[in-house]
Order: structure tokens, then sequence, then C-alpha cells
């Protein structure tokens, strides 16, 4: 007696199995034949047969899909875009996806499909539409297709959402060679305003003239700028240096030029 009731409790451990929660079961026997007339519920199921079948579990709740593309816009401009969806599998069907589709497949079949429709609808806009006035519409008409395809694959879609649009790629490009472009313009004219203070400033000496009020005001700005100042410096030493005189005279234009350095922090 107490070896059978060993022997019931063996078989009643290894002959049973369960499915977790916000989860639907599928049984395939041992043979790999899909059970098409049952769907296994959440919780404990009891049964000789699962010493020699087993369970496949899909998750039936509600999920998120995000992923990012890049289409051409109404303008053919290559256009980057996020689409977010949510779906869930059909959980009174789990066992038809499992015998025609595959769990490992499905994924992809979604992605695919997703992918499809973006690419049709996304093409009816431009960028700039899609981030102000017809989001909206865009997202309609994604989700439509989704509903009408979905369900071929057991599937149900309940929202999608167009969560970013960015700046087409050569929007970008071009704000990019702009932004550095400017930069090199910017850098070129200051060196040439910076050459031509320094030649003005040249021309000065040469003369022996140094009043100020020779110089316009935009050169005065620029000669009390440090860096021309120390350029201006070392041009003063060497000049003077050939002649044998000190360069910081009561008429140097910029005042006493150790001066002006040393308090230009």
């Amino acid at each position: 007696m107490k070896n059978s009731i060993v022997l019931l409790l063996f078989i009643a451990l290894i002959g049973c199995t369960s499915v977790d929660p916000g989860h639907k079961g599928v049984e395939v026997s041992w043979g790999g034949k899909t059970n098409m007339s049952t769907v296994y519920s959440e919780g404990m199921s009891m049964g000789l047969h699962w010493m020699f079948d087993d369970l496949v579990e899909y998750d039936v709740r509600e999920k998120t899909l995000v992923k990012k593309f890049e289409f051409n816009d109404k303008n053919n401009m290559l256009t980057p875009v996020q689409i977010s969806i949510d779906y869930k599998l059909q959980g009174n069907n789990v066992n038809k996806i499992h015998s025609t589709i595959g769990k490992d497949q499905l994924d992809m079949k979604i992605l695919t499909t997703l992918s499809s429709a973006a690419k049709e609808v996304i093409p009816q806009y431009s960028a700039v539409e899609l981030n102000l006035g017809k989001r909206d519409i865009a997202e309609k008409a994604i989700l439509a297709i989704l509903q009408a395809e979905f369900p071929d694959f057991y599937v149900d879609c309940s929202r999608v959402r167009i969560t970013d649009v960015d700046i087409p790629k050569a929007v970008a490009d071009l704000a990019e060679q702009t932004a550095v472009q400017l930069g090199r313009n910017e850098l070129a004219s200051k060196k040439e305003a910076e050459q031509v203070a320094l030649a003005k400033a040249k021309v000065a000496e040469s003369q022996g003239n140094y009043d100020a009020s020779q110089l316009d005001v935009k050169t005065k700005q620029l000669m009390s700028q440090p860096a021309v100042l120390e350029l201006y410096q070392a041009e003063t030493e060497r000049i003077w240096a050939q002649k044998g005189v000190s360069p910081y005279g009561s008429n140097n234009v910029f005042g006493t030029v150790p001066g002006l350095l040393l308090n230009r922090k």
C-alpha cells in the first residue's frame, strides 16, 4: 500500500505542468504534432500525457514594439521616423500560431508587416507635416493597415504612434556644413582684420607717426585684443631693436604696451 501511494505521488508529480500568468499554453506531442483542439490557460494542468508531451507557452499580454525606420518623405528626402505599436496575440489561437507560423518567426512577421505599412504611408507626407499637423492622420493610416493584416497571423493591434520624426538627413548635413563654413568664414575674417590692423600699425611706425586719431574705431578695437597686442609688441620690439631705440615712448599710440599686456587678464 505504501509503495502504491509513493508511485501515485511520483506519477502525479511528473504527470503535470503549468502555464505562467499572462500566458497561454500549446500542447505539442512527443512526435511534434500540435494539439489544435485545446489551448491551456494559466495555472496547473494534470495528466499522464505530460510525461511525454511538451507545453509551449505564448505571452498573450499586450506588448509595445518601438522601431526606427528611414523613409523618403514626399519631398524625396531621407527622413528617420520612430514608430511605436501596441499589440497582443489572440489567446485562443496560439495553437494556430504555433502550427502555421512558429514562435521563432512571429516577431519577424510583426516587424515586417509594420515596416511595409509605414513604407506605404510615410512617403505621402513631408517631415514638416509629420511633425506638425498631419501626424495623427498618418498614425491612423498605419493602424488601419495593421488591423487589416495582423489578424492573418492571429495578432491584434490596438494603437500606433509616431513617436519621433527627425530632421531629414539632407537638411541635417546641409546645416552642419553651413555651420562649419560660417565658422571658417568668421575665423578668416578675424585673421584678415588682424592683418589689416598690423599693417596700419607698421605704416604708422615707419612714418614716425603714432597719432591715435589716424586710426579708425574698428582698428582700435582690433588692436585692443590681447592676441593683436602680442603680435604688435613683438613686431615693434623687433623694429626698434634694429634701430637701438626703446619702443615705449610717450608717443606710442597704444600707450605703454607692457602695461597693457600685463593688465589684459
